[in-house]
């Protein structure tokens, strides 16, 4: 019996996680090969825009406005928001890491879903075709979630439905991944956009607005990224029930 259920058991595995391990595999194969991060540098840019988004979405939230979104060349992006009172700046200030980590553990929530890549892609391009129209307002900024959010709602409407959910798996990984790798940014004392110095990291920031040192939130967001990819991993929704 041990026998013939475990091909059975690797074969359902197989079948549920071929996805993310496919894109496991190209996330890694990509990273150490040369020339491969030009191939993941429109999900890297996709990153920064979940972190920025998260920004002005908080500071919306907090009762305050968001004035406008940039995103650079070198991935980095400013989101420029205006609140009032210790809290609420706190709030804003840690919401592109805590957003950007939750948003890649719920991403991975759904990977295994049937429809999941159409509907998952669709919808994030028309965010982010609305945060064009809306927010981002330097000129590279336009251009790159103009392309990134056009491509992923065509690929959501027009890929047939394997390759769609093959395309949104990888894009799950690559952002969980970027929560937690991109934390390493805020132990330095400056937080560096378009190549220049722009005012303190975001864990200072709070730092100097709450009671914790900057480096536990900092350490404090980056065991959120990890327990967020642990869960989104580990509880994901199961496939779809077959049609009858």
């Amino acid at each position: 019996m041990a026998e013939t259920s475990s091909p059975r058991a690797a074969e359902r595995f197989l079948r549920a996680e071929g996805r993310l391990l496919l894109a496991v595999a190209l996330l890694v194969g990509l990273s150490n090969v040369p020339y491969g991060n030009y191939i993941l540098y429109p999900f890297s840019l996709f990153g920064t825009w979940v972190h920025e988004a998260c920004h002005a979405l908080a500071a919306l939230a907090m009762g305050g406005r968001v004035d406008h979104i940039e995103i650079f060349p070198d991935t980095s992006g400013l989101a420029w928001t205006a609140t009032s009172g210790r809290l609420a700046r706190a709030t804003v200030s840690s919401a592109g890491y805590v957003g950007t980590a939750l948003g890649g553990g719920l991403l991975l929530v759904f990977r295994r879903r049937e429809l999941a890549g159409r509907i998952g892609l669709a919808l994030l391009g028309a965010l982010m075709l609305l945060s064009v129209l809306f927010w981002v307002r330097n000129a590279f900024g336009l251009l790159a979630v103009g392309t990134i959010g056009g491509a992923l709602l065509i690929a959501g409407l027009r890929l047939p439905t394997a390759a769609a959910g093959t395309l949104y798996a990888f894009l799950a990984a690559a952002t969980a991944l970027n929560s937690i790798t991109s934390i390493q940014n805020l132990f330095g004392s400056v937080h560096l956009v378009n190549g220049q110095a722009a005012g303190s990291t975001d864990a200072r920031t709070v730092g100097e607005l709450l009671l914790l040192p900057w480096w536990a939130w900092a350490s404090g967001w980056f065991v959120l990224a990890l327990a967020s990819t642990g869960v989104g991993l580990r509880w994901a929704l199961p496939e779809s029930a077959p049609r009858q």
